[in-house]
Order: structure tokens, then C-alpha cells, then sequence
């Protein structure tokens, strides 16, 4: 086990380092002088000269990188237009997102999982056919307008629950009505994902060899499907599980802008906006090292549910 998580550590190591690269490239092809958009608007030469300096713009780009990488590894990365740090204001808004990822993926699993089950056991019938037809809707109906439809109706319509913001754990009962809307939005496409994978994997389950021996030693129909065939399952759809969080976290960006959430997604698309080139350098590596850990994780629970992996 010490050196399955050895190998994999130090590929996701390799995998983050990769993706600083092209973070760091990707914002320097961005069209623009960073130094106009770091706040020299009047284009004083000596002005744009000064803030190159200060932010080492006018140094070679692997003098830049290195520098960048050896702040980054002690917290620093770097400061914004408004002259405030960016590692902190990252940190202030990862746990709003996080809050709205964990949520959804809590109402996909309590919703994606059973119906894959009920689907796969009712195979060819008609709930087979209504849980697919769901979840391809699911799958096709876009965030934003799905967002918008359920403001016009929840919030504006029947005055259910508020059109957005976000209240804090200070008030907890609150908190859940702002947040419920928006996780349920964003768990849309997220449970129809579970739900076809689910049934998939419970359709191999179901076929292969082990549970047709329960079956034949007398086992009850709930006892194949539930202890034989769904825990097997499981170990699939663990993998797409994590895999989807880290695309939560990231994907927030517009479930966070319809719902005037100011988390992490929102603040993507203000310093998007704002062509604030070292809040974006920020924003997109964390959402990076978000994949690599996912995927980490991901490696670890799969070898402990499935111990021929650690052996391969």
C-alpha cells in the first residue's frame, strides 16, 4: 500500500507541476499588456515601467515562473488590481463553493444512485424508460436556464425560497434556504451522470456469475440486488463520484453568477472580467490542484474498495 501511494502522489505531483505550466503560459498568451490592466490606464511609460518591475513582467518568462512557483510554495500568490493578496481572497470564497458542491453532490446521490438501481432491476419496463428519459433531460437542460427557471417559479412565483445570496453558517436555517435552490440546480446534471453509470454497472453486476450462484443458493431478490450486486456497483460509481466533485467545484461558475453566490466559481468570472491576469493565475491553479487531489483521492478509496488494483 506504502508504494501504491507513493506512485501516486508523485504522478499527481508531476500532473500539477504540468498544469502550473500551462497556467502560467495560458494567462501570458492572454492579448493585452498586463501591465495596462494591473492599473496604469493613462499609459505613462514610466508608470508602465515601474508596475513591469514591480511585478518582474519585465523579465525572462522562466525568471517569472520560477518566481511565481517559489511564492506559490509558501502561500504567496501574488497580489490583485485592488492591491490585496490573492492567496487569502481565494481562501474566503473556497468554502461557499465547497458548501454548494458538497450539497449537490449530496442531493445527486440521495436522487442519481437509487434510480440507477431501480432502473437496471426494472430493466425494459416502463420506470427503466422514465428514469433514462429524466436523466437525459438531466444531462441536456443548461445550468443557467434551469437556474432561472427555478427563480421565476420558487422565488418569484410562489415566494418559496429567496432568489440568491449567501447568508454564512451564522444562521443556519437561512443559510439551507439559499443554498438548497443552487444545489439542486447544480446536482442536475451531476445525478442524471450517477444514474447512467449506476445502471450500467448494476446491469454488469446483475449478469455476471456471483450473483447468479446467490440466486441459486435461494437468496431473496433484495439481498442479490442489495448486498451482492449494488456493493460491487459501487465501486464504479465511487470513481465518476469523485471525479464530479472536483468538476463541481470548478463547474460552479455559473450556478454561483445566477444566484449572485459570491464563491469561488463567481470569483473566476470576475477576474475573468477584470483581466486581472494574477487573480486568474490564482483562481485557475487552485481549480487545478482541485483535479489532482480529486483524482488522488479517487486513486486511494478505488485500491481500498478494490485491493487488485494496489496489486497491479
Amino acid at each position: 500500500m506504502g508504494g501504491f501511494l507513493i506512485r501516486r502522489t508523485g504522478a499527481a505531483l508531476v500532473v500539477l507541476v504540468l498544469a502550473s505550466m500551462l497556467v502560467f503560459l495560458g494567462v501570458r498568451a492572454i492579448p493585452g499588456d498586463p501591465a495596462i490592466a494591473l492599473g496604469a490606464e493613462n499609459r505613462d511609460p514610466a508608470l508602465l515601467a515601474q508596475i513591469r518591475h514591480k511585478y518582474m513582467l519585465d523579465r525572462p518568462l522562466p525568471v517569472q515562473y520560477g518566481h511565481w512557483i517559489w511564492l506559490g510554495l509558501h502561500g504567496d500568490l501574488g497580489v490583485d488590481q485592488r492591491e490585496l493578496s490573492v492567496a487569502p481572497t481565494i481562501v474566503s470564497r473556497i468554502p461557499i463553493t465547497l458548501e454548494l458542491a458538497i450539497l449537490s453532490m449530496l442531493i445527486a446521490t440521495l436522487t442519481g444512485i437509487p434510480a440507477g438501481v431501480i432502473a437496471a432491476v426494472r430493466r425494459g419496463k416502463p420506470s427503466d424508460h422514465a428514469t433514462t428519459a429524466v436523466a437525459l433531460v438531466g444531462l441536456s437542460v443548461p445550468h443557467f436556464w434551469l437556474g432561472l427557471l427555478a427563480i421565476i417559479w420558487f422565488a418569484v412565483d410562489l415566494h418559496w425560497l429567496p432568489a440568491g445570496g449567501y447568508v454564512g453558517w451564522a444562521h443556519p436555517i437561512d443559510n439551507l434556504k439559499h443554498m438548497i435552490m443552487p444545489a439542486i440546480v447544480l446536482s442536475a446534471g451531476f445525478s442524471a451522470v450517477l444514474m447512467r453509470q449506476m445502471r450500467s454497472s448494476m446491469l454488469t453486476s446483475l449478469g455476471a456469475d456471483y450473483v447468479r450462484t446467490a440466486r441459486a443458493k435461494g437468496l431473496s431478490e433484495l439481498r442479490v440486488v442489495g448486498h451482492h450486486a449494488l456493493r460491487n456497483s459501487l465501486i464504479t460509481v465511487t470513481t465518476v463520484m469523485g471525479l464530479q466533485l472536483g468538476a463541481l467545484i470548478s463547474g460552479a461558475v455559473v450556478t454561483e453568477t445566477v444566484f449572485r453566490i459570491a464563491g469561488f466559481g463567481r470569483l473566476t468570472i470576475e477576474a475573468v472580467n477584470q483581466r486581472d491576469y494574477t487573480l486568474i493565475q490564482g483562481v485557475v491553479l487552485v481549480a487545478a490542484a482541485g483535479y489532482v487531489v480529486a483524482n488522488l483521492l479517487v486513486d486511494i478509496v478505488y485500491s481500498l474498495l478494490n485491493p487488485r488494483i494496489r496489486i497491479s
